[in-house]
């Protein structure tokens, strides 16, 4: 086998085991790493994608929910990218004007994530004063929460008022 034969049969292993989101470095694993617990962080400090719009993809989440003209173009992007969900990871769709990324994690004790419909009443009382947890936030305003609960660290999507 020839080195160019070589090097494209790597670059199509990459895109099979990274598919099209091996390049998605808006956010990514040392994103979270520098937020102190209990401070929030505003999305445009942590990535330069310019996003309109920050939606949370829990664990078994493939899709958007909601049927407006929004999510379908989300999950029209999520459905041609053959993204599946599994128990083992989340993501956020970081979504502009003209282009959508997602980026994965795995879950592990030290990154895991909590979705609006998860924050109890003790769970709100650790995030910071003029945050409110929302599963999909306006891409000016959208900012990430890191609380400790249980022996596990969380990462909460929100908006900073």
């Amino acid at each position: 086998m020839n080195f160019v034969r070589f090097i494209g049969l790597l670059a199509s292993l990459a895109w099979i085991v990274y598919g099209p989101w091996a390049n998605a470095g808006s956010l990514g694993d040392a994103t979270f790493k520098n937020i102190p617990i209990g401070q929030a962080a505003k999305l445009s400090d942590l990535s330069s994608f310019d996003a309109q719009a920050v939606c949370l993809l829990q664990p078994y989440q493939d899709r958007l929910s909601s049927k407006d003209a929004f999510a379908a173009r989300v999950n029209m992007y999520l459905v041609a990218n053959d993204y599946v969900a599994d128990e083992g990871h989340f993501a956020f769709v970081l979504v502009g004007k003209e282009t959508i990324e997602l980026a994965p994690f795995k879950r592990f004790q030290k990154l895991d994530v909590l979705a609006r419909h998860e924050i109890s009443s003790s769970v709100e009382e650790m995030l910071p004063k003029g945050f409110a947890p929302h599963d999909c936030a306006s891409g000016q305003s959208a900012g990430f929460v890191k609380i400790g609960l249980r022996a596990r660290t969380y990462v909460v999507l929100g908006e900073l008022r």
